[in-house]
This record gives C-alpha cells, sequence and structure tokens, in this order.
C-alpha cells in the first residue's frame, strides 16, 4: 500500500499493483508538490506512466480539478478506476502506452504533467518530443519527467518546453520543463 501524503485524501492508502511497477518515494512526491506549490489549484493534471495513480490522487487530493492517469497496463487502469469510485475522486483513465495515450487525448490542454517511465525506458527523447510537440499545454505548463540518477536522456531540439529544474531524490531525479 501506498499512502497519499497531502490534502482532502490524506493518510488514505492505494494498492500498488503486483508487477514491475516502483512507486516514487514519498520524500520525491512531497518535495514535486512543493516545487509545483499553488499551480496545482483548479489544475488539469496529467500523470503518464500511472501505475498504482498516486501522484494522480495526491493531484486531487491537493486541489487539482482534474487528473487524467495513462498507464499501458489494463489491471493498473482498472485498479485506478475502483480507488477512484472509492475515494469519489474524478481521475479518467486511459489505457494506453505513453506516446500514443497522447494522441489519444483528444486535444484535452494540461497545467501539470508528471511522467514516471520506467528506469529501463529507452524512448526518454520521443516521450519528451511527443510532449512538446503533440500535447496542448497551457502557457507556463510545467512538464516533471522522472529518470534515473545521474541520467540525461533529454533532447536539446525542443520547440516549446525549456528546462527549468533539476531535483535530486537519491536514485530519483526529476527534470522540470516549461511550456
Amino acid at each position: 500500500m501506498i499512502r497519499i501524503t497531502a490534502g482532502t485524501l490524506r493518510g488514505r492508502r492505494l494498492p500498488v499493483p503486483r508487477s514491475d511497477v516502483r512507486p516514487t518515494s514519498e520524500r520525491a512526491r512531497q518535495a514535486y508538490f512543493n516545487i509545483i506549490g499553488n499551480r496545482i489549484d483548479g489544475a488539469r493534471f496529467l500523470d503518464l506512466f500511472a501505475g498504482s495513480g498516486i501522484f494522480s490522487f495526491e493531484a486531487f487530493s491537493r486541489g487539482a480539478a482534474e487528473c487524467v492517469a495513462v498507464d499501458s497496463s489494463r489491471a493498473h487502469t482498472a485498479a485506478i478506476d475502483k480507488a477512484a469510485g472509492e475515494l469519489e475522486a474524478p481521475i479518467r483513465t486511459v489505457t494506453s502506452d505513453a506516446l500514443p495515450g497522447i494522441k489519444r487525448l483528444g486535444g484535452q490542454v494540461f497545467d501539470l504533467v508528471y511522467a514516471d517511465p520506467p528506469y529501463d525506458y529507452e524512448r526518454y527523447e520521443d516521450l519528451l518530443i511527443a510532449i512538446d510537440r503533440d500535447l496542448p499545454l497551457r502557457e507556463e505548463a510545467v512538464v516533471a519527467i522522472e529518470h534515473r540518477r545521474r541520467s540525461t536522456p533529454f533532447p536539446t531540439n525542443l520547440t516549446r518546453l525549456r528546462h527549468t529544474r533539476l531535483a535530486e531524490y537519491g536514485e530519483v531525479w526529476i527534470t522540470f520543463f516549461m511550456a
């Protein structure tokens, strides 16, 4: 089980899927939400590689107006749907790999994007390019990509996104971009 750390659902627990899901530590999650601060209030939040959906639930708990969780596993999205129903959280799921999932979002505009690919993910550059070129983002939207320590798997030929920050939490690094 993984715990929601703040907001209206603080202390509630979510099941962690039995698979290769590697939930982000509470410390790194709390740090992410501290960094984005009040931007969460009323935001449209996109959770790519959602796994347990913990980022979507944290975002809703802290004030996001809408959350969309994208994961390639039907079992993961079904578990997120079940928990969302039990917690009365307006979290919509999309069962898809992240890259085609971005295109399936139907032009929805997002304020915040969090992507947590598996550490062995080989398409970080493609992912960031797809977010940069294909995902509708509000002006000054924040995009955060979690990746393995000391890796910098990002392209330099972005058109909208600009690198703004790197946050380090042990083996987890989170790179921030702004539209």
